[in-house]
């Protein structure tokens, strides 16, 4: 009879999951390690190209040249995030956020190119470096557009196992949200990710948005780098006919009546009681 100690070991589906957990959250935790000192060099190189940026916001239009805002990161803790200034000064009225669109009159001439470039995303090095980013990840979002997106998507907080990058895969893949349709097909992408992280996928996406800083087209750039994930998103994320509809109709609302007006759904919030369990999360 077979020694029962040569009997190979079958691994339950639990196991898996505990054990891909904690390889993932071995490499997240040497991925953070390593960006915050590549994000402290490419901190110093991009330092005078910031300078520059920041006269030219402050000579063609009034107002600062960075700002900082507040948003959701990893474990749904919130920090400051720092921008360069792409939209006019008291583009929010009475304080209250309110979502950005493609034609948004609040952005400045110069802001639209800062964007389209993802130039005024390079403060955010600064916030790779203290740790409270990484260089690749889901998109930061708001406090109070969080409150909204999750009355819409039940699970958008799982996004927050990990920390959230100045570009990622679903920035480098997808237009900026408009409808529920589009943060759910982001969603998608961003768990994706979650799920798949590795040096290779993180230095081609890292690629491809430098590629995208210096005039290459994205989907050039996507395509190079095997890195385009449209047609996957097209055939996964199951999308209502009620899904098509605005976040926010009219260009003007705040984020917090829209809340407010929805009580059908839970609220789930970034608080402690739906953070991520820790045991095994990256941090």
């Amino acid at each position: 009879m077979r020694d029962p100690r040569e009997q190979p070991r079958r691994t339950s589906s639990i196991d898996d999951c505990k054990r891909i957990a904690v390889e993932r959250a071995k490499y997240f935790r040497r991925k953070y390690a390593m960006e915050r000192v590549l994000g402290g060099v490419m901190f110093l190189a991009a330092a005078p190209v910031i300078a520059v940026l920041i006269g030219l916001i402050r000579i063609t239009s009034r107002g600062p040249g960075i700002y900082r805002q507040k948003r959701v990161g990893l474990h749904g803790e919130t920090f400051y995030v720092y921008k360069l200034r792409s939209m006019y000064v008291d583009a929010e009225r009475g304080g209250k956020p309110v979502w950005s669109t493609k034609k948004d009159k609040r952005i400045t001439p110069l802001g639209k190119v800062l964007r389209r470039t993802h130039l005024d995303e390079l403060p955010q090095l600064w916030n790779v470096v203290k740790g409270e980013m990484a260089l690749t990840g889901p998109r930061p979002e708001r406090p109070e557009i969080c409150e909204v997106l999750t009355t819409f998507i039940d699970d958008y907080y799982h996004r927050n196992v990990v920390k959230p990058g100045v570009t990622g895969l679903a920035q480098i893949n997808l237009e900026p949200d408009e409808t529920v349709a589009d943060v759910k097909r982001k969603q998608f992408l961003d768990l994706l990710y979650i799920q798949n992280a590795d040096l290779w996928l993180d230095l081609r996406m890292l690629t491809a948005t430098g590629l995208r800083v210096i005039g290459i087209r994205g989907g050039r750039a996507m395509k190079m780098l095997s890195l385009c994930r449209a047609p996957l998103v097209a055939e996964s994320v199951i999308i209502q006919p009620a899904d098509h509809r605005k976040l926010f109709p009219e260009q003007g609302v705040s984020v917090a009546s829209n809340a407010a007006e929805r009580t059908d759904r839970p609220d789930h919030r970034h608080n402690p009681a739906i953070r991520c369990d820790r045991r095994h999360a990256p941090k």
